[in-house]
């Protein structure tokens, strides 16, 4: 099983509207902004850890930003 960004359009929207760049959120949760853009683009898959902070950081839940497949 693997963690999905549900909606990639929809998380940038929410970045945008919590006032974060992709560069200052990435170093908000504590990754580098390329594995940040990987994960928004589906490239890579971030770890349910790695999800969870992802979804803390912007007050939302888990199953908000991201589908298990």
């Amino acid at each position: 099983m693997k963690v999905v960004v549900k909606d990639p359009i929809q998380l940038r929207m929410i970045l945008i509207q919590k006032g974060f760049s992709q560069r200052n959120f990435s170093k908000s949760v504590g990754m580098s902004e390329n594995y940040f853009n990987q994960i928004i683009n589906n490239k890579k898959n971030p770890s349910p850890i790695v999800a969870k902070r992802i979804a803390e950081q912007l007050e939302l839940t888990f199953e908000d930003l991201f589908i298990i497949q």
